[in-house]
């Protein structure tokens, strides 16, 4: 293992060993802090930060003046939960490596991603202290719950000035140059209880939830008909339900939730408008309907042949590896608030499909192959 790799996986562990189930990202900007230390001290790369809550900074780190061809890295400071950690192999915390791989939480989802943009960019600062063209890197908080930094930096403008964003998140050999939206929805159902004997007595709530499902199949249909090259069709699920205190006792309250997933052409103003049509168009006497919108982040399409898959993709030749395949994300990222109209995106990182579960790991060879790739693009940026 080369040098390099070698001080980006004790890099990696190092930020794996900070349990950042929602707190504690500052203690990882530290740590990158002090790793880029004597950059920062040289005056090659700048940081700051911006405080979201106690403990938790977005952490940017700047290489390069201007705002011509910016490039921005992105990557996420925060993991899920490790949920029973005796059911775990391997203590989800302490970044064991055993037989090529790197166990534990956050190690695919997405702190390797993070560990990987943050040495190919010290290793670039100490090859060309003045860039052609300026990077800056966001390492952020609260992706995991509801993309908390990534909302507050876009809001106070940090991604503003990007002609290209790359994302880390964990795609392996793919290269995923637009994601899909989101919409999460809450439907909550109004009734009056009566006995089950006299349902005549009361307006069962659960029925107009039932209504709804109906209504609202027919007022997503033609949304659902849409596709899109890379993201494929949009999806509509019902994931939620509850209603009813006793089975003898007709509803007097109902809810359920949905999420759909949106593209280009079947965006989130359209999906809502649907949602509020079928809401209005239940008709079940005593019983009242309302709609919650609880969240939304927008579908990102952009070329599939853009300048940083481009670029990407030679960085790949330049390591003696294939033409990445290139697809949509259906999945969310950071991307959704940071990728502006006429940024190219592309989400590529090392990384696997264990991301959430017990015993996550990630590969080292897709760790360094990454790391590679990723000195490539910044070298010919």
């Amino acid at each position: 293992m080369a040098d390099y790799q070698t001080e980006a996986l004790a890099l990696l562990q190092q930020i794996m060993a900070v349990p950042t189930v929602g707190t504690d990202e500052s203690l990882v900007a530290d740590i990158i802090e002090d790793y880029l230390a004597p950059l920062l001290k040289a005056g090659v790369l700048t940081t700051s930060r911006v405080n979201f809550a106690p403990h938790r900074d977005n952490l940017i780190v700047r290489y390069g003046d201007g705002d011509a061809h910016l490039l921005g890295l992105t990557g996420h400071m925060d993991v899920v939960t490790a949920g029973d950690e005796t059911q775990w192999a391997h203590a989800p915390f302490a970044g064991t490596v055993v037989d090529g791989r790197l166990y534990g939480r956050g190690a695919t989802d997405m702190k390797a991603g993070l560990a990987a943009m943050v040495v190919a960019l010290k290793r670039r600062a100490m090859e060309e202290p003045h860039p052609a063209h300026p990077v800056v890197l966001f390492a952020t908080v609260g992706e995991e719950v509801d993309n908390y930094g990534a909302r507050q930096l876009a809001a106070a403008g940090y991604a503003d000035h990007l002609d290209a964003l790359l994302v880390g998140e964990p795609t392996g050999a793919v290269i995923k140059p637009a994601q899909r939206g989101i919409i999460d929805y809450t439907v909550t159902a109004k009734g009056k209880a009566a006995h089950s004997s006299q349902p005549e007595l009361g307006a069962n709530a659960i029925d107009g939830l039932v209504a709804f499902h109906q209504a609202v199949g027919a007022a997503v249909a033609p949304l659902l008909a849409h596709s899109d090259p890379l993201l494929g069709h949009p999806t509509h699920s019902i994931t939620l339900i509850q209603g009813g205190a006793q089975v003898n006792i007709i509803p007097e309250a109902a809810s359920l939730r949905g999420n759909i997933r949106t593209i280009p052409a079947a965006g989130n103003e359209q999906f809502k408008a649907a949602l509020e049509a079928a809401v209005h168009a239940v008709d079940i006497p005593g019983v009242d309907l309302s709609l919650s919108v609880d969240s939304t982040l927008v579908p990102v399409g952009t070329p599939a042949d853009n300048v940083l898959v481009q670029a990407l993709q030679a960085a790949r030749t330049a390591n003696g590896l294939e033409a990445a395949s290139v697809t949509g994300d259906t999945g969310i990222t950071d991307a959704a608030l940071m990728c502006r109209p006429g940024t190219a995106l592309a989400i590529y990182g090392p990384g696997n499909d264990t991301s959430h579960q017990t015993d996550e790991f990630v590969e080292l060879t897709d760790f360094n192959e990454a790391l590679a790739v990723y000195g490539s693009l910044l070298a010919n940026w």
